[in-house]
């Protein structure tokens, strides 16, 4: 017998839940209109919703709330099932727990389980009948969000991560004396992570569909690999992705399928009031007595056009951080820097939208060696064929040169690498300011791990830290010359992912 259903994902929608206006004056996005539509299908015919990682962080109301706001709205909209991204990863372990239990819709993961009992610290996977077809849905992350958990000591001591296949086979085992339909992957692997997935699925393994995120793309159609159909739905709440399935509920398995992107606008469907009425409450009003300080100004606007490059705006910064703190050298992510442009006045709107991870500061101890070794391995190439796991910016007296000739087939050398202005000294200890945030992921960008005694927290907040900076700052803030990091014969990228990788 064949049934339809359809299936509707969103993905890395990042607290951005308010709407945009373009230039015809057409409004495109906002949680009130993503809920409209998944409740205009729902009344027309079976349908499952899910969201695929990602739901906090972002911009200004993503991380002033922590998501607080995100959740009471994703709980209106009540999807059937969500899985975990790497910004749910953002506060640490505790929060994300406070999060999943939080949200009323059900939270999967089937790859982090405690050490020993082998116990799973998420429900790994979910059955929901649509329509009368049987799903069988497993949440799946990569290794190198759990790199970013276990660097916590605690964590390290007592968690695991199961590798996707693995999973995948147990929660096929767990439920194969039940009568399932459709094997759908909620994964956050990001396009290139879930081809490779599908690639190589092992053939004792059937998945149907696997739908994803990560990536921040909008996909003009629907990949097809391995037999398996892959979708992701672009940023935010401006798409939604629909799959309209026939499903043998006989045999198993997809029959027929159609995927669009649908772009949200009241063309589409109409906005839900009742969350317009929430979203007012939770997302939209200033606090009471708040006005928009000007935290400083900038001598002009400043931007970040791309994370890999040295910047103004990673300049400035950097080097407000060293000024705070006084290490040899900071490194600050370049995500962390949210915007592409800011200035010439910085509110303390202006501010949140720009650095809006707040996080603790840490100075870290590294030999001169152990620096020459990480950047070395920050530019080889991986084996998923990847290099640069991470972006920086540095500050003041830093300089890197890197030669990008063979970087695919051989990695990229590092060529000159100064601290202060000399080269490095293998045995003299240099004093590193970084957040915690790369402290955490340390291993996943140099290689190396970092013990507690090779750590020292300075300050609780950086926001807190940097806004006060730049309040006291006497006159215009004008960005340093550039000069500190040299990328030279490198021959495309794609950086907006993680991971720079060949195209």
């Amino acid at each position: 017998m064949k049934k339809e259903i359809t299936i509707l994902h969103a993905n890395d929608l990042h607290g951005s839940l308010n709407f945009t206006v373009g230039s015809d004056l057409v409004q495109q996005g906002g949680i009130s209109l993503l809920s409209g539509y998944v409740k205009k299908v729902r009344r027309s015919g079976p349908t499952f919703f899910g969201i695929c990682g990602d739901i906090l962080q972002e911009d200004v109301w993503g991380s002033d709330y922590k998501g607080e706001n995100t959740v009471k709205l994703i709980n209106e909209i009540s999807p059937d099932a969500i899985s975990l991204g790497n910004h749910e990863l953002d506060y640490g372990l505790a929060h994300l727990m406070i999060f999943r239990d939080c949200l009323s819709s059900p939270v999967i993961c089937a790859n982090l389980q405690t050490k020993g009992i082998t116990h799973k610290l998420f429900t790994p996977s979910l059955v929901k009948e649509i329509g009368g077809v049987r799903m069988l849905l497993i949440g799946l992350i990569p290794r190198s969000f759990f790199e970013g958990i276990v660097t916590d000591v605690f964590c390290r001591n007592m968690l695991d991560y199961q590798e996707s296949y693995e999973a995948i086979r147990d929660e096929l085992r767990a439920h194969e004396r039940e009568h399932i339909d459709l094997v759908v992957l909620m994964t956050h692997y990001g396009l290139d992570g879930d081809r490779e997935l599908a690639k190589n699925m092992p053939e004792d393994l059937h998945v149907d569909l696997i739908l994803g995120g990560h990536d921040h793309i909008q996909m003009d159609a629907a990949e097809v690999v391995n037999g398996i159909p892959i979708a992701q739905s672009a940023f935010g709440t401006t798409h939604i992705g629909r799959f309209d399935l026939t499903v043998d509920t006989r045999g198993g398995g997809i029959a027929d399928w159609r995927w669009q992107l649908v772009p949200l606008t009241e063309e589409i469907c109409r906005p839900d009031k009742k969350l317009d009425e929430i979203a007012d409450k939770v997302v939209f009003e200033r606090k009471s007595g708040q006005d928009d300080l000007v935290i400083c100004r900038f001598d002009k606007v400043y931007t970040q056009e791309s994370r890999l490059y040295e910047s103004d705006l990673g300049n400035i910064v950097a080097d407000a951080f060293a000024d705070i703190y006084e290490p040899d050298v900071v490194m600050i992510q370049s995500g962390s820097l949210r915007v592409k442009e800011c200035g010439p006045v910085l509110t303390e709107r202006d501010f949140n939208k720009f650095y809006p991870f707040d996080n603790q500061f840490l100075i870290v101890s590294l030999t001169g060696r152990e620096l020459r070794e990480g950047f070395d391995y920050l530019f080889s190439l991986k084996p998923d064929g990847s290099i640069m796991g991470g972006t920086f910016q540095f500050s003041r007296g830093f300089f890197l040169r890197v030669d990008a000739t063979d970087c695919w087939e051989k990695g990229a050398k590092v060529v000159d690498l100064r601290i202060g202005g000399r080269p490095l000294k293998d045995d003299r200890v240099y004093r590193v300011g970084v957040t915690r945030n790369c402290a955490e992921k340390f291993f996943r960008y140099f290689g190396l791990y970092l013990l507690p005694e090779q750590m020292r927290v300075v300050s609780l907040s950086t926001c807190a830290d940097l806004a006060t900076y730049f309040l006291l700052y006497q006159g215009e803030v004008q960005a340093p010359e550039r000069g500190r990091f040299q990328l030279d014969n490198f021959p495309g990228m794609r950086s907006e992912a993680g991971a720079e990788k060949r195209e």
